[in-house]
């Protein structure tokens, strides 16, 4: 059994799941047959990751929920903290929130309790944390939390270990969304360099921070690197977990995002369309993933100038974003923005106003003043003032998007990145 357990996980490592999960089921039957009761749990937690990892949410949910029944039944601190942070990465994953952020907090008090606070398994727990909290909107608290992990896998790690890649690799994420671009760039690329040199550049890991990297270089203008990257990691992501992954999805989306951007609007709404499918197919039609692909469809009508289209869209989008995340999280901001540049479209001003306001006391509260979305909205605002002929008002929005802006570089040393230009063209 043990061999079998190995070699599955060695698989996985890989990223040849097919493969893994097939002798994992095996060392599974072995255990059960052995009828000793932690390593039937041990193999079930196993199992779940692949299962997970493949997108079979409910049979991974259950395998971790037997899994849990059997080490609280045969006392295991340790599997059973295993188990519960699995159990977080798939809540989170499922949309769960509050779940999965109430799970890594319960897996921190074992794990620091029992491996003390520098151990490596609570730095892993910690990148879970930091994710979820990034769900939540919590950017602050995110940040302090990947600190902490990097603080403590600097103490107990090579730089080079494949599991500072994880923490690099959320890291950046929340670097880009605070808008610090060229710290997230270097970040991403760090995350890069690791799991090509440790996993081979074909493996769905690398396409991960690939997608990442991608969608910094899209935000960044940099849009030939964008799209050359993106479809490299949607052919690793394809060959290695199939057509219809969530990974795929997410990969697809972004470029459908950057096909936006370069107003290439009917290469952008076909690969909406598919990532829309894949995640309600595999997630239901309420994941918080499926609001983000309903508010990239509804950029799309925008153009189009469906406007009611793009409303109905944007409105379905809103109600999940608001059960899943709650009324203040920055997801909400920019569907708010996004809405009130179509009332603004239609004449009506006043509903803008009352958006863009919204959007803005979001943002500055979650990301800060000095965020390049702040200062695109506050552009926006002054547009739409512009329009009713408060003109003071507007140059008084206009001056503060500029000092945004201007706070924005002083924050960011290495360099803006933000196209002060393009924020003022879209808000005409």
């Amino acid at each position: 059994m043990r061999q079998l357990v190995d070699a599955g996980q060695q698989l996985q490592a890989e990223g040849r799941y097919v493969e893994a999960e097939s002798l994992l089921q095996s060392a599974l039957n072995q255990a059960k047959a052995s009828s000793e009761p932690l390593a039937i749990a041990r193999t079930m937690n196993y199992l779940g990751v692949v299962k997970h990892t493949r997108g079979d949410y409910s049979a991974a949910e259950a395998l971790y929920r037997s899994a849990t029944e059997t080490c609280e039944r045969n006392p295991a601190p340790l599997d059973l903290a295993a188990v519960l942070l699995n159990q977080a990465r798939l809540a989170g994953a499922e949309g769960k929130f509050d779940q999965a952020e109430a799970l890594c907090k319960k897996t921190l008090d074992i794990y620091r309790a029992r491996l003390g606070p520098d151990h490596s398994n609570v730095a892993d727990t910690l990148d879970v944390l930091g994710w979820i909290e990034m769900r939540l909107g919590h950017y602050q608290d995110a940040e302090s939390t990947y600190l902490q992990s990097v603080t403590i896998r600097r103490k107990t790690e090579p730089p080079e270990e494949l599991a500072a890649s994880g923490t690099l690799n959320d890291l950046g994420f929340l670097q880009y969304s605070l808008g610090r671009y060229a710290q997230a760039e270097e970040t991403y690329r760090r995350a890069l360099t690791i799991r090509q040199n440790v996993l081979g550049s074909g493996h769905p890991d690398v396409a991960d921070t690939m997608v990442r990297l991608a969608d910094l270089y899209r935000a960044t203008h940099q849009f030939s690197k964008a799209e050359r990257l993106l479809e490299k990691a949607m052919l690793i992501l394809q060959e290695a977990l199939g057509p219809e992954h969530t990974r795929v999805a997410n990969a697809s989306n972004n470029l459908g995002v950057l096909y936006c951007d370069e107003r290439r609007l009917d290469e952008a709404a076909p690969l909406f369309r598919r990532a829309l499918d894949i995640y309600q197919n595999a997630l239901g039609r309420d994941h918080f993933q499926v609001a983000a692909v309903l508010s990239n469809l509804a950029l799309v009508q925008t153009e189009k100038r469906a406007y009611q289209d793009a409303k109905d869209l944007y409105s379905r989008a809103l109600a999940i974003m608001e059960r899943s995340g709650g009324p203040d999280h920055p997801d909400i901001a920019a569907v708010a923005n996004n809405l009130g540049q179509i009332n603004s479209f239609e004449g009506r001003y006043e509903d803008a106003e009352k958006l863009y306001l919204r959007a803005i006391g979001i943002w500055e509260r979650s990301l800060g003043p000095a965020h390049p979305d702040v200062a695109g909205c506050l552009f926006n605002y002054a547009a739409t003032l512009r329009k009713v002929h408060r003109k003071q008002e507007a140059t008084q929005l206009e001056a503060r998007a500029r000092q945004s802006l201007a706070l924005h570089d002083r924050e960011n040393p290495a360099g803006s990145l933000v196209d002060w230009r393009e924020l003022q063209r879209r808000a005409k």
